[in-house]
């Protein structure tokens, strides 16, 4: 239960995304809402180092497969009595609030106990994989269309797009890889895996879906999966060490 004054005005939350994790990516609009903010709860993939600039007191509520500081319900909990002490709240994730970020869950949760939630949106790691790795989601001739799923489930059927971008799937892509290739897709599809996107350490592997499917690896986290006839237009791939050792 919360202690609520009805004269007391209550705080408002601000989700702002991060971006894929080079500070650099941050938008204008989400620098200026931590600049304002009372309290930020941050996630796990946010430059720490980073947010010291802001006044703000900083609260970690990160996630990791199966290493939460903090359950959902917590974290809902955590914002709300906040916001009932009237404080100005950002919530910091990585990539965009709004894409395999619990984002709509929140804004629910908050809305229906009356606090008022705005939404600055981030760079989504699926989109600056692009970017960053000179790989075309689109292209004209070869791909026309693009997915994004996650790789915490291997249950749902994959969508029937020219390029896939795989979320959090580093523990699961031999998994996915099967089921394309089971579910129609050519076994010679090209796939890149990007670690650490727009860090200064990122590091991609180019490979198949059929090498993937073969044998069951871990990857480094956080990667982002690229699946699809787009990733042969790469002219020049780097190989790091370890990654390789990974899928040889």
């Amino acid at each position: 239960m919360y202690n609520i004054d009805a004269e007391t005005s209550f705080g408002k939350v601000t989700l702002v995304g991060f971006g894929p994790g080079n500070p650099d990516l941050l938008t204008i609009a989400g620098d200026k809402a931590m600049n304002n903010a009372d309290i930020i709860f941050h996630d796990d993939l946010v430059d720490c180092k980073f947010l010291e600039k802001y006044r703000a007191q900083k609260v970690y509520v990160g996630k990791r497969c199966h290493k939460h500081s903090h359950e959902q319900d917590e974290i809902n909990a955590l914002m709300l009595a906040a916001a009932y002490s009237g404080k100005k709240i950002v919530r910091l994730k990585g990539g965009d609030s709004m894409i395999f970020a619990h984002g709509g869950e929140e804004i629910e949760f908050l809305k229906f106990h009356g606090i008022e939630v705005s939404v600055i949106p981030g760079v989504s790691t699926g989109i600056a994989v692009a970017g960053l790795t000179q790989i075309p989601l689109t292209l004209r001739g070869i791909a026309k269309s693009v997915s994004f799923v996650t790789g915490h489930t291997t249950e749902v059927k994959l969508p029937n797009t020219d390029t896939l971008i795989c979320f959090m799937a580093g523990n699961t892509i031999h998994k996915i890889a099967k089921k394309a290739i089971a579910e129609g897709r050519d076994p010679k599809t090209p796939v890149a895996l990007v670690h650490n996107v727009s860090l200064p350490d990122q590091s991609e592997v180019i490979t198949d879906l059929n090498m993937l499917s073969r044998e069951e690896k871990k990857y480094p986290t956080p990667v982002i999966i690229v699946i699809g006839y787009v990733v042969s237009s790469r002219k020049e791939v780097r190989f790091p060490t370890e990654l390789l050792s990974a899928i040889s």
